[in-house]
């Protein structure tokens, strides 16, 4: 085995993280955020990496009042673990900024990634490349990750994998980064005009410096390539050139997300009975479906048909507003339907948090609105009947994968992530040929489509258990083999080794 003089060190960069294993270091259980989509993935690779004997750091913000409350710890008892517990492999970046903050885009995301990127460019990529004699291969995630941390890495020669797990972008001032030679890496910058202000545009700066770029969704690359979305602004101008400009060098890859075994039902910690595609699968999603509908203000009915809504409410990409205009009327007219929204608004905008809850005010029990929490969303997927959103474009999209690990079916929009994941469920019984699929696809976005495509799944979702137990074990041993962990930290490791000059990391 290498030394540490001899290895090349993975640093990934990112705004938010899942738990982290043990081989991370003792720090590693005190650190924790958002564990949806980008989180869970990040939480998953790092215990891949680790895994296979490479040493991987993690670099993220320092939300201490939020891993202190998740950890059950005081203030006290947090300033004594920051101050006595050798981080090892875990790298936080400090300000009085974001550190009373629940997540990286709460408060002013702006000036968080302002910080964040400041701190990694001063301080963390410098301290750990000095360990392993300059060596390093940087994996940044989304914007946040973005901006001068990719001008800056480009100019002191490091290889970079950026990942778009999302189109979001941000456009921070030059102002603040104070701090920062801005003019030494000038010409690795993307400068954009913000209401009369110079800024940095986050996003087309880490695609334009990366050595290799990513997308973890065939679909939305090839929506990209097909110029769709072009009337929404999805993309800067310069941001859509410099992914068609990697695509035509050879320098994009797509990679599926794979979730972590920990996050399986056999072994999730959130559930109140936990399952398998051995076991009895309808009879523990009951158990957990009364749990849950217990927690949530839902009328408990361990028979009824339960839709999950696990996503932000978002309306510019997931289409929250679509599902409010059809809530009321649908669980009406299907007597026997729950529907249970489980997210978080976006940003500052509480809108649609304030809708939801009066439309599960006024549901009388039929539905079910709550905040993000990670028992209650992970308890949410084990009671569920069909995990469903309205995605206008979707980079991934992970509820469907999820939900389909915990023996549901999955409903969204044909489009990016969903239309790779989501394959029209076939029967034979009804003269099909064969049993196929794993949930429905709606085309139009808008409130019909959504409707179509949960009528659709509550008919299935009717059927006798002898019809729906089989194909829910099937569902769940494809989703499996289908998306292996092993394979998505292979094809990283892949990545990271080319960047790497070929020379293997462990």
């Amino acid at each position: 085995m290498k030394s540490k003089k001899e290895k090349t060190p993975v640093l990934i960069i990112t705004p938010e993280t899942g738990p982290l294993n043990g081989e991370m270091g003792p720090f590693a259980r005190f650190v924790s955020g958002k564990s949806g989509g980008l989180g869970q993935v990040i939480s998953a690779l790092c215990e891949g990496l680790t895994g296979r004997g490479i040493d991987c750091h993690l670099a993220t913000l320092n939300l201490g009042r939020r891993f202190q409350n998740e950890s059950s710890l005081s203030e006290k008892q947090w300033r004594e673990i920051l101050h006595s517990v050798d981080p090892e492999r875990i790298h936080l970046a400090h300000s009085s900024v974001f550190e009373d903050l629940t997540s990286a885009y709460a408060g002013n995301p702006t000036l968080n990634a302002a910080e964040f990127q400041r701190d990694l460019v001063n301080h963390i990529i410098m301290n750990v490349r000095s360990k392993y004699a300059g060596r390093i291969v940087l994996h940044t995630h989304d914007w946040m990750a973005g901006g001068i941390v990719s001008a800056a890495a480009k100019s002191w020669g490091c290889p970079i994998l950026h990942t778009l797990h999302n189109v979001h972008n941000g456009q921070i001032p030059l102002e603040m980064f104070r701090g920062v030679n801005t003019r030494r890496i000038s010409n690795y910058l993307y400068f954009s005009n913000e209401h009369g202000r110079r800024t940095i545009d986050c996003q087309a700066t880490a695609v334009k410096n990366a050595s290799m770029v990513t997308f973890v969704g065939h679909q939305f690359l090839r929506e990209i390539m097909a110029n769709q979305f072009h009337d929404l602004p999805l993309f800067t101008p310069v941001l859509r050139r410099e992914i068609l400009e990697k695509y035509q060098h050879g320098a994009v890859k797509v990679i599926d997300n794979a979730p972590s075994p920990a996050l399986f039902p056999e072994h999730c910690e959130h559930l109140v009975r936990n399952y398998g595609p051995e076991d009895d699968i309808l009879a523990a999603k009951r158990e957990n479906r009364v749990e849950f509908q217990r927690r949530t203000g839902l009328l408990v009915n361990p028979d009824a048909i339960l839709l999950y809504w696990p996503s932000r409410l978002d309306q510019t990409q997931k289409g929250i507003h679509l599902l409010e205009d059809i809530a009321h009327r649908f669980v009406i007219e299907h007597g026997d339907v729950q529907i249970a929204i489980v997210g978080d608004g976006q940003g500052t905008n509480k809108i649609h948090e304030e809708y939801c809850g009066r439309i599960a005010w006024s549901s009388g029990g039929k539905i079910a609105y709550h905040h993000f929490t990670e028992p209650l969303s992970m308890l949410g997927f084990a009671a569920a009947s069909d995990v469903f959103g309205a995605s206008l474009y979707e980079p991934c999209g992970q509820i469907d994968q999820l939900g389909n690990l915990y023996g549901a079916t999955a409903t969204n929009r044909d489009t990016g992530g969903y239309h790779d994941k989501i394959q029209e469920l076939t029967l034979s019984i009804v003269g099909t040929g064969s049993d196929s699929g794993n949930g429905f696809l709606f085309r139009d976005y808008d409130s019909g489509g959504l409707w179509y495509g949960l009528h659709r799944t509550v008919e299935f979702h009717r059927r006798p258990p002898d019809v729906r137990d089989p194909q829910l074990r099937r569902i769940m041993r494809e989703t499996r083999q289908k998306y292996s962990l092993d394979h998505m930290v292979g094809e990283y490791v892949a990545a990271y080794e080319k960047l790497n000059g070929g020379v293997p990391l462990s």
